[in-house]
């Protein structure tokens, strides 16, 4: 009898911790603009060489395009559609995608997605276990496709998913490596295609097995350190605390990256 109501205190305040824990978490999903919104169509009219460093922040504040994304554009009337999206209200749910973790989706309108080009980095707050936010990472490998390359989740080997998921997270952001041309950062989405596809996953590896492997020996991964071992195998450290294990926020903290666009992150 001891037993038995020991047990069932025991479930009560698991379900009762886990609760509270969504209630804690559930409103850091998606933080929308700190801003008011106001009149773009100045810059939307400006032509793009007169832009200044003014003009980009403003654009950055009101539709969540750094300035490679704004340069990008095959037009500047697009803008328009960028900042109804990013200050639109929008509703989401929490979905269970492994047996430990969680993350959010978006149920209305999706987010419109910056135009991506070969070796983007993709990351998002929206995953979680309990009240961590540990958040989930990839590599764009194929931009005119629309492919990232992801260590998904636990059990499942690393495998191409549709940039399109990305429009359906409540927060995400678009990085691009800074000081290096449209060749090289391709170079670099294609080692990673080579020799980190279908690779096991493994929330440990930086300390069981060593963080780096060279690139064709590596026997398990996750979502960060697969982004962070293909930047590594080209030279370039973007694990910004260079601790023994990498998570997607060590990667958004990096100086060696600028932002293409931030949605829903604060």
């Amino acid at each position: 009898m001891k037993k038995s109501v020991f047990l069932i205190c025991i479930l009560y305040m698991t379900a009762a911790a886990y609760i509270s824990s969504l209630f804690y978490i559930e409103p850091l999903a998606h933080i929308p603009p700190r801003c008011k919104r106001e009149d773009i169509s100045y810059a939307v009219n400006k032509s793009r060489v007169d832009y200044t460093d003014e003009d980009y922040a403003f654009i950055f504040r009101q539709t969540g395009l750094g300035r490679p994304a704004v340069d990008a554009l095959e037009t500047k009337a697009l803008l328009y559609g960028y900042q109804d999206s990013y200050f639109a209200d929008i509703e989401f749910e929490c979905r269970i995608n492994s047996p430990v973790s969680f993350e959010e989706r978006v149920i209305n309108s999706p987010i419109r997605l910056a135009p991506l080009e070969e070796g983007d980095v993709l990351l998002t707050n929206s995953s979680h276990v309990l009240s961590w936010r540990n958040g989930h990472a990839a590599i764009c490998v194929d931009a005119e496709n629309g492919y990232t390359l992801e260590a998904v989740v636990i059990g499942k080997n690393s495998k191409l998913q549709s940039t399109e998921k990305w429009r359906d997270y409540p927060n995400f952001a678009v990085l691009r490596l800074k000081n290096a041309d449209k060749k090289e950062r391709a170079e670099i989405a294609r080692s990673a295609m080579t020799y980190l596809n279908n690779i096991p996953y493994n929330a440990l590896v930086g300390l069981l097995p060593r963080k780096y492997s060279e690139l064709g020996s590596t026997a398990g991964t996750q979502c960060a350190h697969l982004v962070w071992l293909a930047y590594a195998s080209h030279g370039y450290d973007i694990d910004s605390d260079q601790g023994l294990i990498v998570t997607p926020d060590d990667i958004l903290e990096s100086d060696l990256f600028e932002v293409v666009q931030s949605y829903g992150m604060g």
